[in-house]
Parts: structure tokens; sequence; C-alpha cells
């Protein structure tokens, strides 16, 4: 029977926020899925399920009779001093019940070589998990007291292990029973400690998922440590998907690629590609570059030892890839080096999903805005290509406080905005602080993220960006702090870089098509194909497509050849959102033509309403400019 309120409280609150961010990951923005010329679709979206710890502390009682007095409780063991340190064995909240309940069990834990060296704050939550463990459930504590690992000087691996094991001991006391004796907790090696926080959110969201699991042919005689790479993926929102728990536990579906490498910060860390299809052989080193990268540009340890990438139909609805957690899953579709669309965007996908095991903890726009930033920075790095925006520009939400105002785990459309908003904030301040002044900033930003984004508080926002930033800057802040209040005021107040007079490219227009002997006799906007020029539109006028129309002439007597051009699409924020190609064809039998592209978000998107400009590129010149509205 769960006796107090102060167990079940957390619990409740827990599941109330999980059920937020599960609707958040099922109603995010579709991607597009096809277009009728160019090979440049509008970029895929991606999510992070950011799933609130299942590890309340919990109070016991020390007793069940009323009038029982306590034994002597021994004198505290000396704890060293040392740095973040937070007490001994009797500063933790149930210790004084412990020892009353149950002294000898009280006794095991102070003699732990962890415990009688201090317990400091990254210890604190896997103590008071022990704790609570030899006060309810006595086989367990009993067993997990006989693993040498519970003993290490260093318990920071250790710790959150215990602390699963007494969430699933809360739910299945025999189970955390079974699974203390399994041979892959015989040694406690990173993918097990994922193992155990996968069977832990099963545990707590679906007990009889949980056990059906437990019950596998494949497992059911004990986990070792090969199955525990697999278990580590069956987060709880698949458990109950008896397909695809029998497809990755089979050892002859499923197939496991690993690599381990050395980071400069990190140090030894292992890759993990799971597949249960054949896929392409680079994805391992798109996975490592993303890593390295990673820690490359936020200059802190990679936070992971063991990083599995699962590639499966499993991503919920709609999005390219998720990180959940315990292990990134991305669509098997990207999987792949075929010169596809997604394999285009594998590299940045990749690099998304892996940012994310550094942003984790704050306001959506800013974790998401964050990621999709080290995506492109890391892209742009090894391309060499500009370094702009994936996602198109958001028309529900284009300020950071009515996005703050949202709930992180909002189910509408307008989360997308999330992704929109926040890359173009960290690109804009990259843009006007330069590398030099940008990088202090982001890395500074972390650190302070890391430092109060997991504490329960608030989710940090915008104030902390600001703090970051000016801080970082140290003996050149009088010249940056202007600079950053500006770019959050713009994106605090919707405040756009240019008055109504200026365009992104203000360049003249150079229409001679020199090559053919020819020019771009006019370019306009409509609203189908070969239809009639339009200036302003509204929302709901725009089809699946909006068109560009090139009229073009030449004079040309050789022999048949193309020309290629580039057309980039601006919004009124002054950032391209889409980068197109398209191929004049000229041949000595006919004088011109016209030449049709599609333009915009693409199907299952709304367009932006405000300024857009659309320019074509031809060897760095610009041949045609079209600029057009778009109304609510």
């Amino acid at each position: 029977m769960r006796l107090l309120l102060k167990v079940i409280i957390p619990y409740l609150l827990i599941g109330l926020s999980i059920g937020a961010t599960y609707l958040v990951a099922t109603e995010c923005l579709l991607s597009a899925l096809a277009e009728p010329q160019g090979d440049s679709l509008p970029s895929a979206s991606v999510v992070e399920r950011r799933t609130p710890s299942l590890s309340p502390v919990r109070s016991i009682s020390p007793t069940s009779g009323t009038n029982f007095a306590p034994p002597a409780i021994p004198a505290p063991v000396t704890s060293r001093p040392a740095p973040g340190q937070s007490g001994s064995f009797h500063d933790m909240e149930n210790a004084l019940a412990l020892e009353q309940r149950n002294p000898r069990a009280a006794r095991t834990i102070r003699s732990l070589a962890w415990v009688a060296d201090g317990i400091d704050d990254e210890e604190r939550e896997g103590a008071e998990a022990l704790i609570y463990l030899a006060a309810t459930s006595e086989n367990v504590f009993g067993s997990l007291t006989g693993r040498a690992w519970l003993n290490s000087p260093d318990f920071r691996q250790a710790g959150p292990a215990v602390v699963d094991l007494e969430n699933i001991a809360f739910e299945d006391k025999e189970a955390a029973r079974r699974l203390v004796d399994m041979p892959f907790l015989e040694t406690l090696q990173p993918p097990d400690v994922l193992a155990l926080r996968s069977l832990s959110r099963m545990a707590y969201f679906d007990l009889p998922s949980f056990q059906r699991t437990l019950r596998h042919p494949s497992i059911r005689d004990g986990i070792g440590d090969e199955e525990a790479r697999i278990v580590a993926l069956l987060d709880w929102e698949y458990a109950s998907d008896v397909d695809l728990m029998n497809t990755l536990l089979d050892p002859t579906l499923t197939m496991v690629e690993e690599r381990n490498i050395s980071l400069p910060l990190a140090g030894e860390i292992t890759l993990a590609v799971i597949r249960t299809s054949p896929g392409a052989p680079r994805s391992m080193d798109l996975f490592e570059s993303s890593v390295r990268g990673a820690e490359r540009l936020i200059e802190e340890p990679f936070p992971a030892t063991y990083v599995p990438l699962l590639f499966a139909e499993t991503v919920p609805g709609g999005l390219s890839g998720s990180h959940n957690g315990t292990h990134i899953t991305i669509l098997p579709e990207f999987d792949a080096d075929d010169g596809s669309h997604e394999a285009q965007q594998s590299p940045t996908v990749i690099a998304h999903e892996v940012a994310h095991y550094y942003w984790r903890w704050s306001q959506s726009w800013l974790d998401e805005g964050a990621a999709e930033f080290t995506a492109a920075f890391l892209h742009h790095q090894e391309s060499g290509g500009p370094l702009e925006p994936a996602n198109y520009p958001c028309g529900r939400e284009q300020t950071i406080p009515r996005l703050e105002g949202r709930s992180a785990y909002s189910s509408d459309l307008a989360y997308i905005c999330n992704y929109a908003v926040g890359e173009r904030f960290f690109l804009d301040l990259y843009q006007r602080l330069g590398q030099a002044a940008f990088l202090p900033g982001i890395r500074s930003l972390y650190r302070d993220v890391v430092q109060t984004g997991s504490n329960g508080v608030e989710p940090p926002g915008i104030g902390l960006v600001r703090k970051a930033f000016t801080s970082a800057a140290e003996d050149n802040a009088a010249a940056v702090e202007p600079i950053v209040e500006e770019v959050i005021d713009r994106w605090n107040e919707g405040v756009m870089p240019s008055d109504q007079t200026n365009v992104p490219d203000g360049r003249p227009v150079v229409a001679e098509l020199p090559e053919v002997y020819g020019w771009v006799d006019r370019a306009y906007v409509s609203l189908e194909e070969a239809g009639r020029p339009v200036h302003s539109f509204s929302v709901s006028d725009a089809g699946e497509w909006v068109w560009l129309t090139l009229e073009y002439s030449h004079d040309y007597a050789g022999p048949p050849t193309e020309l290629t051009f580039e057309v980039v699409e601006y919004y009124e924020d002054g950032f391209p959102y889409r980068r197109n190609t398209l191929t004049l064809a000229a041949d000595r039998g006919y004088a011109g033509g016209v030449q049709w592209l599609s333009i915009g978000p693409g199907p299952g998107q709304n367009w932006a309403p405000g300024r857009h400009w659309i320019y074509v590129h031809h060897e760095g010149r610009k041949v045609a400019q079209v600029e057009f509205e778009v109304t609510p």
C-alpha cells in the first residue's frame, strides 16, 4: 500500500507533465513529401521528447508503531571537504528513519566507500533512492549490496541505476529483485544504465508492457550485456508495440554497429548505430562527426559515454527524428547515401539530435534553436555552404515572449515556431556579434543552463541568454552588450532589421545572359502554373504551391546548352528560407521560352504573412528579382 501523499504527488505531477510532452512529439509539423521541380524540399522537422526525471524524493516512516524508542545513532563518519560536497549519510532526508527502522541496512550504506567519503550533490539522489530501497524493498536491497559496483568510490554512474531500480521496485518489487540478479548488472557499463532507465520508464508508464517485456523469450532467463544494448531502446512509448519489440530483440533481425572514439574533452565514448534493415556506411561517419563537432562547438565534455542511434520507423508521426533521453531515433530513409533529399538532409538531421545531448533543459525555443544552430554551424564548417536557417519562417508566433508564454509541451501547430524563431535568433546573434564574440557567449549559455535548467524551476529563457552573452564578453562587454540588447529587442518585439525601403539584396538586376546572347525578359509570381502575375495574395488564396515564372529569350546558334540558376527566397526578417535550382535550355531552333518553378513553404505549411523577395542568380549576378506581399 502506498502510504504517504509525499510519495504519490510527485508521480502524479510527473505523469501530467509527461503526458503533455507526448502531445508535442505527435503534433509537430509534417514535412513536405513532393515537389514539382528542384531538389530542395522544405526542411524536415525534428523533436525531443524531454522526459522529466522519474525519481522524486520519497519519505519513509521510521516504524509502524507509535511509542518506539529509536536506537542510539552512531556518530556520523567525518567527510573530507570537497568542492560541491553536500554532506554525509545523516544529511539525507530519510537517514534517521532508516536508522530507526533497519539499523543494519543503515550501517551497510554508511560503510560504502562513496558514502564514507562524503555524499556530494551528484550522489545525493542515488543515496536517497538507496535508503528508500533499504527501507521498503529489503530483498532488492540485499541483492544490490552484493554488486561490487555499488561500493565504487565514484558513484556518479551507479547513482542513476539505483534511482531507476528504486522506481522499478516501487511498481514491481519482484521484477526489481530479478533484474539485480541478471548478468548485465554484474558490472555496470553505460549501456546497462540506459537499459535500466528504459525499463524504469516502462514500469511507470505501462506496467503490463514492462512485465510482458521481461517475459520475452530472448530475455526471460536474464538480460546479458548484448541484450542490454537493445533493451535501452525499448522506450516506454514503444513498449506496447509487440512487433517492434520482437524485431529489436531478435539478433537475426537487428544489426548493431559500434565504434569507440576518443574525444578531446570527454575521453573514450562508444557510438552505436542500430538498424532493422541495411543502411549506408557513411551514417556512422556522420554520427561521429556530429558528436565531435558538438563537443568542439560547446567546449564541454560530451555528456554521455554511450550514444545509441536507432534507425527505425518509430519516430512520432511526420517527424524526421527524436531524442528520447536514452537514445536517438531517426527514420530509416535518412540512413542513405543515394543523392536523395533525405540523404542530403541526413547530416543536419543527425547533428540536430546529437546537439540535444547538450540542449535539453530550457525553454523550447532555446533548446530547439540552439540545436538547429548547432546543426547549421557544423554543416557550414563541413561543406563551406552558407550559414542560414533550415526552417520556414513561422507565421503564427514570431516573438520570443509569445513562445515563452505558451506551455513547453503545447500540442498546437505553433510549437513549430520554436524551431524557426529559435534558430533565427541565434543566427542573428552570430551575424551581428561575429564568431569571435558569439562562441564564448553560447558556451557560457550552456554552462548556465546546466546549472539552472534541471533543478525544477522555470526553464531558462531569454533572461539567461542576455546574462550569458554579456558576461562572456568580459573586457569587450561595452561593445557586445548593446548588440545583444538590440537582437533581443528585435525578437522580443518583432522589430524587423530594416525599414520598408530596404531589401535583402539591393544590387541592380542584370538580366543579360551573354552565354546564349539572351536575357531574362520578365519574372513574376502566380498562384498557378502559367497563371497571371500577382503582387500580393492571402494565405487562404495560396494553394499547395505558388509559382515563379521566368520568361526568357535568346539569339543562340550553337549546339544545345543549358544554363543553371540559383533561386533564393527571402522573408522580411532578412533571412533566406529556401534555395533551389532551375535550368534554362537554349538551342538554335528556338528564340526563348518560359520556365516555372514552385516556391514557398510547400504542402502542409502555411505562408508567413509579410514581405517576400525572390532573387535569381546566375554566375554571381542577379538576373531577376520579384517582390510580393502575403496577407493573413
